[in-house]
């Protein structure tokens, strides 16, 4: 070899000595403090060794500093395979076990034992001196050893970052580069595929440290920081989106893809145009924050400009939240205030119910009573003109006294409790039954679904004038109620067994019947005679029915 190229090779395995240096470090500051981190840096020690054995070779001067180059070498040779495929194993987020620990450790010291003691038994090196390097067969059995070490290691490592979406397969390429060069050019020269004057292995170890720096700068190789952050992103509720410099997508969270449907595709303008599609109104990139509904979801967006210490922009930041439980909380907190002011409202007006009822109607029923043992006391006297009127004012009075309690009563029920305000049949039962001196039978015909709710409060107000009207002028101790939910109408009879009259004449309380009624597109008629009481039939068309007849 002259002495020029000798220069050369010897510049060239001291860069390629300071790069691997240079990387080790940088793994050694940047990385995370774990297995994967020590076992990689394993073979990158592996690989210094062999370089610094190059270097003591070409500038040996005796069999002796030849042998302490091709020892240094060996070295770093026997474990560069266990090292690598250790790596490949943690790098899988697998447990080491200890079989495979001892094992690949224990067969490479035996690797380097048998080249170590190749002096005493000649197998390793046939042939080792200052003239050339024969090799032997435990050599080659290493060498299969550490190219199967070494494939099924970029096997692992490629497998992982195809299969699992938090690993770069950038990364993956770069880490198999960076230990499959060399060994792949130190198979090429032991096949004689590559015959030099010098050993091109070493050389390519530069490249190597090139590719592992890269790996560590571009994709935080080994940061344990960068897999913890994305594997948080991955597990919380909200979505994270960061989009770069370029308006590009450079990560996304599997929330956020999930909440709002888009890929790595979508740049910050289509972004921007696609929510404000589900905005209430338009947003522009500087929004800060917005709340969409999308899929019956209540989303909200939070929007951050991420800056350098010189305070240009270098990314942004979006933060996806699902609010929908916030306005379900929100709906059942009006619900919650409407059911504590409705119970108050009620418990008023059964506070008012009681003092009426405990007032007004211990005053009807005084009156009723005293008009009742007044008549007794009028059927002892003799019989006379003014006798006779003043049986005529008590009969009216205990007319008023009984129309006047009747109505008190359904006024109670009303304040009490309005839920049979709902149904036509709950607001005539509750009208019946305030009825106490006079039978009352009620027959129901039909059955009753939603389509008559419009008319109950109608019907209410006509039921109970009808039936106070009973109670106070006619003198009737039978009254007969008949209701009828017919397919296209509803209908009502009263009938009364009371004195009736020859002719009727409608006052406040009849024509306030009619008027409601008519206002609804239905009838109210009424009929009497002198002796045969009075009847009223009120019926209401169903809208729905009607427009169904239309149709």
């Amino acid at each position: 070899m002259s002495e020029g190229m000798l220069c050369t090779l010897t510049a060239m395995l001291l860069a390629a000595l300071a790069l691997i240096c240079i990387s080790m470090i940088w793994l050694m500051v940047k990385g995370s403090r774990s297995r994967v981190t020590f076992s990689f840096v394993g073979c990158q020690f592996s690989l210094l060794l062999w370089i610094i054995s190059q270097f003591i070779i070409i500038l040996s001067e005796s069999e002796r500093q030849l042998l302490i180059g091709y020892d240094i070498g060996n070295l770093g040779i026997s474990f560069i395979g266990s090292c690598w495929l250790l790596f490949a194993v943690s790098y899988m987020d697998r447990e080491l076990s200890k079989p495979l620990l001892y094992g690949t450790l224990g067969f490479s010291s035996l690797i380097f034992l048998a080249a170590a003691t190749n002096p005493l038994h000649r197998l390793y090196y046939t042939e080792l001196s200052m003239q050339g390097v024969t090799h032997g067969p435990l050599f080659f059995v290493s060498q299969i050893y550490i190219y199967l070490s070494m494939l099924c290691g970029i096997a692992l490592v490629c497998r992982q970052c195809f299969e699992n979406k938090q690993r770069s397969r950038g990364q993956a390429v770069l880490l198999t580069l960076a230990t499959a060069i060399p060994l792949s050019i130190n198979l090429l020269t032991l096949v004689n595929v590559i015959t030099l004057d010098f050993a091109l292995t070493p050389l390519s170890l530069a490249l190597s440290a090139i590719l592992v720096l890269l790996a560590t700068y571009r994709y935080g190789f080994l940061n344990v920081n960068d897999v913890a952050f994305e594997d948080a992103f991955n597990i919380i509720e909200e979505g994270v989106i960061v989009f770069s410099r370029q308006g590009r997508i450079t990560y996304l969270s599997s929330a956020a893809g999930r909440m709002l449907d888009i890929s790595e595709k979508t740049d910050l303008d289509s972004f921007i145009s696609y929510i404000s599609d589900f905005s209430e109104s338009p947003l522009t990139e500087d929004f800060d924050y917005a709340e969409i509904e999308k899929d019956g979801l209540h989303l909200g967006i939070k929007h951050y400009h991420c800056r350098d210490d010189k305070g240009i922009a270098v990314a942004q930041l979006v933060i996806v939240s699902d609010i929908s439980r916030y306005y379900q909380l929100i709906e059942k907190t009006d619900e919650l205030a409407g059911a504590r002011q409705k119970l108050a409202i009620e418990r008023e007006r059964n506070r008012i119910a009681q003092e009426v009822h405990d007032t007004a109607g211990h005053t009807f029923t005084m009156i009723s009573s005293l008009a009742k043992l007044s008549k007794v006391r009028l059927s002892e006297m003799p019989e006379s003109p003014q006798l006779s009127e003043l049986r005529g004012f008590m009969d009216e009075t205990e007319s008023l006294a009984r129309g006047g309690l009747t109505q008190l009563r359904c006024s109670i029920n009303n304040l009490r409790e309005d839920s049979f305000m709902t149904t036509v049949t709950a607001a005539v039962k509750t009208v019946t039954d305030a009825v106490r001196d006079i039978k009352t039978e009620l027959c129901i015909q039909g059955t009753e679904d939603g389509r008559y709710a419009f008319c109950v409060q109608n019907i209410y107000s006509s039921f109970r004038e009808l039936i106070t009207n009973s109670v106070r002028y006619s003198g009737a101790d039978r009254i007969d109620v008949i209701v009828k939910f017919l397919d296209t109408s509803l209908e009502l009879y009263v009938f009364d067994n009371g004195r009736g009259c020859k002719e009727i004449t409608a006052h406040n309380g009849l024509r306030g019947i009619s008027e409601r009624t008519e206002e609804l597109g239905g009838t109210a008629l009424f009929k009497s005679g002198e002796g045969i009481g009075f009847s009223a039939v009120i019926k209401i068309p169903v809208p729905e029915a009607q427009k169904g007849a239309q149709s």
